[in-house]
C-alpha cells in the first residue's frame, strides 16, 4: 500500500535551507505515522510557472494521481509566497493538510506592530483554508489572525515541526564532532532582507559584531558564520570569519551538530540548535519569530532586539555570558509534538493508496 502526497512548500529567492529543513521535517514525521509507503511529490509553491503551487495544472494533476496533499510548512502567507487559482481550488477532490504555515506582523517605522504589505490577502486566505481538512497553525499569531477570519472545523496550533529534527534525522546527528572540536556560530541574516525600520537595520552590523566578540570570548574559539540564504553571503563575508553556506539539508545537519553555541538572526537555526541541546540565543525582530517562540515556551532563549534596543548591549553579554551548557525541553513541546501527530493521522485517515 502506497500514497502520492503532493507537497507543496517554500523554496525561496536565495534558496533558504531553513526551507529545506522544514520540508525534510515535514515529510519525515508525516512518513513515521502513514501505514503505508509515502512518494511524496514536491511542488514549488511559487515563481515555477504553471508546476507551482495550487495552480490549474498541479490541481489537475493532484486529482488524477495523488492521494492528497500537504502545504507548508513556512511562511507561506507572507512574501507572495504561494500562488493558487480560486476557481480550479473548487475543483479539488483531494484531502488538504495545511501545515505549519505562519502569518505575522513587523515593526513599522514608529516601532509598533503593522501589517505586511506582502501578506496574502484576507479574502484569498480564507479560500485557501476553506478547502483544507486539516489546519494546523505554526504559531499562536497566525492562529488568531486565522481565527479573526473564519472558524475552521479542525485548526489548532501546531508548532513547527523541525523542532523535532533531532529525533527525526536521529542517524544523520549521530555523526557528529567529539565536544572539544566544536565551534561557537553566528547565524546571520543580510539587514537589506529584515523587515524593520531603518533606524534599526542601520545597527545590525555592529551588533553582530558585538556577538562574534562575546562568543569568542567565552568559548575561546573563533566563530564561524552560518548564512541560511545565498542572499546572507556578501555580507557574512563582511566579518572577515570563516563563513558557512549549504543548501543541502544534510550538510546543514553536519554543521549544526558540530555547533558549540550560537546566537542566531534566524529562527530556524535556532529551532533544530534547541532540538540538539545547544545553547543558542535567537534574536528576535517580527511577529512570526516572537509568537514561535512563545508558543514553544522558548522566551528564555530569544532576545527581542527592537523591544529591547535601549539595553540590547547589556542585554546580550548577559546573556551569553550566562548561558548554560545545555538546553532543557520544555514539556510544551511534547503536547505541541502530540498536537501535530494527532493532526496528521486525521489527515491520513482521509487518503486512499494509488492503484
Amino acid at each position: 500500500m502506497r500514497y502520492n502526497i503532493y507537497h507543496i512548500c517554500p523554496f525561496g529567492h536565495g534558496f533558504n535551507i531553513g526551507n529545506f529543513l522544514i520540508q525534510q521535517a515535514v515529510r519525515r514525521i508525516v512518513e513515521r505515522h502513514c501505514n503505508g509507503g509515502v512518494n511524496f511529490i514536491t511542488i514549488p509553491a511559487a515563481g515555477f510557472g504553471a508546476k507551482s503551487g495550487l495552480t490549474k495544472k498541479t490541481i489537475y494533476d493532484i486529482n488524477q494521481t495523488a492521494s492528497g496533499v500537504i502545504i507548508g510548512g513556512g511562511n507561506l502567507f507572507e512574501n507572495g509566497e504561494i500562488e493558487f487559482d480560486k476557481g480550479a481550488l473548487r475543483a479539488l477532490r483531494k484531502p488538504m493538510l495545511v501545515y505549519s504555515s505562519s502569518y505575522g506582523h513587523i515593526y513599522g517605522p514608529d516601532l509598533s506592530y503593522v501589517r505586511r504589505t506582502d501578506a496574502i490577502n484576507d479574502n484569498e486566505l480564507v479560500t485557501l483554508l476553506e478547502h483544507a481538512d486539516v489546519v494546523l497553525s505554526r504559531d499562536q499569531a497566525t492562529y488568531n489572525h486565522i481565527e479573526s477570519l473564519m472558524r475552521h472545523p479542525d485548526h489548532l496550533v501546531g508548532g513547527c515541526p523541525s523542532v523535532y529534527i533531532s529525533d527525526l534525522a536521529n542517524t544523520e546527528f549521530s555523526k557528529g564532532e567529539q565536544d572539544e572540536n566544536r565551534f561557537p556560530l553566528l547565524a546571520v541574516r543580510n539587514p537589506e532582507q529584515m523587515n524593520i525600520p531603518l533606524s534599526q537595520k542601520m545597527k545590525i552590523h555592529h551588533l553582530s559584531e558585538q556577538c562574534i566578540e562575546l562568543m569568542e570570548s567565552r568559548s575561546n574559539e573563533k566563530v564561524k558564520v552560518l548564512c541560511n540564504d545565498q542572499r546572507d553571503i556578501e555580507y557574512a563575508m563582511s566579518f572577515g570569519k570563516e563563513i558557512l553556506y549549504t543548501s543541502d539539508v544534510y550538510e546543514y545537519f553536519n554543521i549544526l551538530n558540530n555547533v558549540e553555541l550560537a546566537v542566531s538572526f534566524r529562527v530556524h537555526t535556532s529551532l533544530p540548535l534547541w532540538s540538539l541541546g545547544r545553547p543558542t540565543l535567537n534574536l528576535s525582530y517580527d511577529e512570526r519569530s516572537e509568537s514561535l517562540i512563545k508558543t514553544l515556551d522558548m522566551e528564555k532563549c530569544d532576545l527581542n532586539i527592537i523591544e529591547r534596543r535601549d539595553s540590547i548591549k547589556d542585554d546580550l553579554k548577559n546573556h551569553i555570558e550566562n548561558m548554560p551548557d545545555s538546553v532543557s525541553i520544555p514539556p510544551r513541546w511534547d503536547e505541541l509534538h502530540d498536537i501535530q501527530v494527532k493532526g496528521i493521522n486525521r489527515f491520513l485517515d482521509k487518503l486512499r493508496p494509488v492503484k
